[in-house]
């Protein structure tokens, strides 16, 4: 009977971390893919999903009057390549998603 109960609170421990531990990389990327083009900064940030976090503050610009905004934070990202990724705007409207290695 006690091993019984044992495989029991093994499952659903087992059962509890699997779901807590949800990885929103790939909620992520299909955020950012869809993101409407020309929507300002504002707009951008405001459908920001609460799962990720960006850098608003410290944009890299380019030569291309580009401001590329880096996505900091993936809430349980496990992404083995540790790709960078970037919402990128032209003349403050969001333009694309950019990764890189």
């Amino acid at each position: 009977m006690k091993f019984s109960m044992l495989k029991n609170f093994i499952f659903l421990f087992s059962v509890v971390v699997v779901v807590s531990c949800k990885d929103y990389y790939n909620d992520t990327i299909e955020w950012a893919d869809n993101i409407e083009t020309e929507l300002n900064i504002t707009e951008v940030q405001k459908q920001q999903p609460k799962f990720i976090e960006v850098d608003w503050n410290n944009p890299l610009t380019t030569s291309d009057n580009e401001k590329w905004y880096l996505i900091t934070k993936i809430k349980g990202n496990r992404d083995i390549l540790s790709m960078s990724h970037f919402l990128v705007f032209k003349d403050g409207k969001y333009k694309y998603r950019e990764s890189k290695k």
